[in-house]
């Protein structure tokens, strides 16, 4: 079992240090995404300001045959580019010029505004200080992008950043990665869930297949237990070892018995091999349950399965119901034959309404084993149960037919005692759409 939930555990580590890298991967290339895209940005309105610097041809701003140097965001300048020139750094640029700067930036942002979009920028110099700066750029930009400039703008750099500060990109980014991360979640908890499934599956099979063949072991005694029988009192009949007239009579009592105790252990496997294949079929009838149970063939079998100890009661008035007649019988003869097997003294078949309630003083139940004696193959470990001949399949079977039929069995202990099997079953339709007597 060890070996199994490693084997679970390990596969949801690996799913979920592989989901935790991807979800990390998946943050950091938006980012970089937002970074290329505010580059993007920071060339198309580096490219503008140069273009109309030219066209105005700013005083004292332009060195001669000198074309503009742009550089990358974090790319210094190559190790050849000339020495600056004093007028060309844009903390010397005079009132005039800077008026005309700010003047060029407001023109490059009203006739570009679709290709900058939602960005905003401003101009700083070599030393940090502000030259220009655009109305919506933001107190807080968070990730924005530096990008060289150089004349006719003087040497200096230009920044970019989202006018909003990054709040629709963090909001963004946040969402992705909220989405891998309950994707990871969900594939880990699906892992974990689907071993834990295939664990309880697992042990379950081994406890079926266990009760399987101690069902094919108490099977193969309980056939050979009757056969033997019937053959030993049949081979004595025949020899004529037998001449006492009464014993004879014994002997085919016995024959007799035997032989219906075999052909309900015969039953038994039938019914269960329908009922596990679903091919069991209902022929449902209407009828007056009182009137069913209390019936001279019900009572009689009911009397000759429990050698008399069995007695049938109406309480208070029947119900119509709707059920099979043949599967009633099957139930009724379960329920009986294992009141009988548990317990010595008198058993109580009691009818009401559409209930019918199977009482008895045997032992009981053990607490925690109510449901489970419904369990095909189940049979309680205890001395008194091993020492109970049966295949563990009568209260199974019962419990299969009434469902079949739109009923149930629930089981109960009895106050003072022993064991209540409370069988209820579906009320007819009279007709007017409603169920009742």
């Amino acid at each position: 079992m060890k070996l199994f939930i490693l084997a679970i555990l390990l596969p949801a580590v690996f799913v979920a240090a592989g989901g935790a890298w991807l979800v990390s991967e998946t943050w950091r290339r938006l980012w970089d995404d937002e970074r290329e895209a505010l580059e993007l940005r920071a060339r198309i309105i580096s490219d503008s300001l140069m273009n109309r610097a030219h066209e105005e041809n700013i005083d004292g701003m332009r060195p001669p045959d000198k074309p503009p140097r742009r550089f990358g965001n974090g790319h210094p300048p190559p190790a050849d580019r000339p020495p600056r020139h004093p007028h060309h750094r844009m903390h010397r640029l005079t009132q005039e010029q800077k008026s005309n700067l700010a003047t060029i930036c407001d023109e490059v942002r009203k006739n570009n505004a679709a290709m900058i979009g939602d960005v905003s920028f401003k101009i700083v110099d070599p030393d940090g200080i502000g030259i220009y700066a655009a109305d919506d750029w933001p107190s807080k930009p968070g990730t924005e992008v530096e990008w060289h400039i150089g004349p006719p703008l003087g040497d200096g750099s230009l920044m970019v950043a989202r006018a909003d500060g990054g709040k629709s990109m963090r909001t963004r980014a946040a969402a992705v990665v909220a989405i891998g991360a309950s994707i990871v979640l969900l594939l880990v908890a699906t892992l974990v869930s689907g071993g834990l499934i295939f664990i309880r599956t697992l042990r379950r099979e081994r406890r079926e297949s266990r009760m399987k063949t101690d069902f094919i072991d108490n099977v193969s005694h309980e056939l050979r237990t009757p056969l033997a029988g019937i053959r030993l009192n049949a081979e004595l009949l025949a020899e004529g070892r037998i001449r006492d007239e009464d014993k004879r009579k014994g002997a085919l009592e016995s024959i007799l018995t035997e032989s219906d105790r075999l052909g309900r252990m015969v039953s038994e496997l039938l019914d269960f091999g329908r009922l596990e294949k679903g091919t069991r079929r209902y022929s449902l009838e209407t009828f007056d349950l009182a009137a069913f149970a209390s019936g001279a063939a019900e009572a009689q079998g009911v009397a000759s399965i429990s050698n008399g100890r069995a007695h049938i009661s109406v309480k208070g008035e029947g119900a119509l119901v709707s059920a099979d007649k043949d599967a009633l019988r099957q139930i009724g003869v379960n329920l009986v034959t294992n009141a009988v097997k548990y317990s010595e003294g008198e058993i109580e078949v009691e009818v009401e309404g559409n209930e019918i309630r199977y009482m008895d003083r045997g032992p009981g139940v053990p607490p925690g084993s109510e449901e489970r004696i419904f369990e095909r193959f189940y049979r309680i470990d205890d001395s008194l149960t091993r020492r109970e001949n049966g295949s563990g399949l009568g209260l199974s079977i019962a419990r299969a037919l009434a469902r079949g039929m739109g009923g149930d069995i629930r089981y109960a202990h009895r106050p003072g005692g022993g064991s209540v099997f409370t069988l209820t079953l579906a009320l007819a339709d009279n007709g007017n759409g409603e169920t009742g007597k």
